[in-house]
């Protein structure tokens, strides 16, 4: 089960060779998965992934990530 990082990670890489970007929320479970919401373009978007590889974007959003998504405000 996912859970809500309280300060998100400072950065993610996106795969492949896609640009570093800067997490709003960042979910980790217990099997040392991690998922990020960031702002690409003026929407939200869910990347997922583990440590020391980089994050590709997730067309699946889980209950945690819609859970942590409430929380942020409406993309400018």
């Amino acid at each position: 089960m996912y859970k809500i990082q309280k300060s998100p990670d400072r950065r993610a890489d996106l795969a492949p060779n896609g640009p570093t970007v800067t997490p709003l929320v960042t979910l980790k479970d217990e099997y040392g998965g991690i998922a990020h919401i960031i702002i690409d373009d003026h929407c939200y978007m869910l990347i997922t992934g583990s440590r020391g590889n980089n994050f590709v974007r997730s067309y699946h959003w889980f209950a945690e990530a819609i859970k942590a998504l409430k929380r942020l405000p409406a993309p400018v």
